[in-house]
């Protein structure tokens, strides 16, 4: 059973609060166009600088932790996400705008690696891997609906009361966290020594496989509608459909933590083989998305994508965990490294979908899916 006490309460407002943050930008993109006066390209290059921020501040907030114990990071996080989000419903001028964007990432990055590292104390302490599946089952609830949040506000309150109420939301974690009495909110994980921690070979195949992972869940934004278009679904009915992937992917998390949380002879091999499979299962459905001409094709395989997807992410956080006693390095380490993946793939991707055609183009994710089953197999041997 999870335990909802104080601990809890603190790592989903903050898992909620970064997934709404990680999506917000992209909600409000027509807003910043039109307030900033900008074109499409340099609204992308400013979207941008939150995940470029997101780099380095994974690390040094992961380090901290491991240093210093979770309170402060993760208070500290939500006070400077809070002001970025009010700075950026008053900046007129795309400096500003900038430097909020940078603030945001930021405190993100404390409240992401904070919440993480909380999650097994939060939900099921006897297993990381259905802590890690049901925390993230709260990352993904913050990104699915904070479109809908803020475009529901924005139509009714307007730009800059809307993001002023999101920025109060932002404040949640802190509040909750300066209330938190336990014990692990205060220790320190293990004093992170960078240096011993990236000469682990197990880091560098974690690094990889979600090198690979963020660019395949990514790249459903850069394709999915036109393909979905492209099959005979009208505009609506594809919005649904991707809105299908997102529930099959929190909903697949939710069951591989309810799984794995009861003692089974099955999650010894689910522990170990899961990603591989799921990986697998992923590289297998894009390959019959691309050679799929109807529109019942498309939705299973939409929907099996999301299922195949949702426990990846989780599931590498819990070897990671379960490999470093020093948590906050390993995964801001392990974060850092994976997010080039974003910033090289996602404009790869999207420039080979309008070179070629969208079936075509899927060739790629399912190539780099196959990839990440092989990286994630040689990361269980050397484990």
């Amino acid at each position: 059973m999870i335990r909802l006490d104080q601990v809890t309460t603190v790592t989903i407002a903050g898992a909620f609060v970064v997934g709404m943050i990680l999506v917000l930008l992209n909600s409000i993109r027509p807003l910043l166009i039109e307030r900033l006066h900008l074109s499409e390209s340099r609204v992308d290059w400013l979207l941008s600088a939150l995940n470029i921020s997101l780099i380095p501040m994974m690390l040094i907030s992961g380090m901290l932790i491991d240093k210093v114990g979770v309170r402060g990071v993760l208070i500290v996080g939500s006070l400077i996400t809070c002001v970025a989000i009010f700075d950026l419903s008053i900046s007129q001028s795309l400096t500003g705008t900038l430097a909020a964007i940078i603030m945001a990432g930021v405190g993100a990055a404390c409240l992401s690696t904070g919440s993480t590292v909380l999650m097994l104390p939060a939900f099921y302490s006897g297993s990381e891997a259905a802590s890690q599946n049901m925390g993230n089952v709260f990352f993904g609830l913050g990104a699915l609906l904070s479109p809908v949040l803020v475009g529901l506000l924005t139509h009714r309150l307007g730009y800059r009361r809307s993001l002023s109420m999101v920025a109060v939301v932002c404040l949640l974690p802190a509040l909750f966290g300066s209330l938190t009495k336990a014990e692990i909110f205060d220790s320190p994980v293990k004093p992170g020594e960078l240096a011993s921690v990236l000469s682990d070979p197990v880091l560098w195949l974690a690094g990889a496989a979600f090198f690979l992972y963020g660019p395949l869940e990514a790249s459903l934004g850069i394709w999915g509608g036109s393909y979905l278009k492209d099959q005979g679904f009208s505009e609506r009915r594809a919005a649904w459909l991707l809105s299908g992937f997102w529930f099959a992917l929190l909903a697949s998390r939710l069951v591989t933590a309810l799984m794995l949380a009861h003692d089974s002879p099955l999650n010894d091999i689910l522990q170990n083989w899961l990603i591989v499979l799921a990986a697998l299962g992923a590289g297998v459905t894009l390959g019959n998305l691309a050679g799929t001409r109807s529109r019942l094709g498309a939705t299973v395989g939409v929907l099996l994508l999301g299922a195949f997807y949702g426990p990846i992410f989780p599931m590498l956080v819990a070897r990671l965990f379960d490999h470093f006693q020093e948590k906050g390095t390993a995964y801001g380490a392990m974060f850092a490294i994976g997010t080039t993946g974003n910033l090289l793939f996602q404009p790869l991707i999207g420039g080979y979908a309008r070179r070629s055609s969208l079936q075509r183009a899927m060739r790629l994710p399912m190539i780099m899916a196959i990839v990440l089953a092989l990286v994630a197999l040689i990361l269980e041997l050397v484990r």
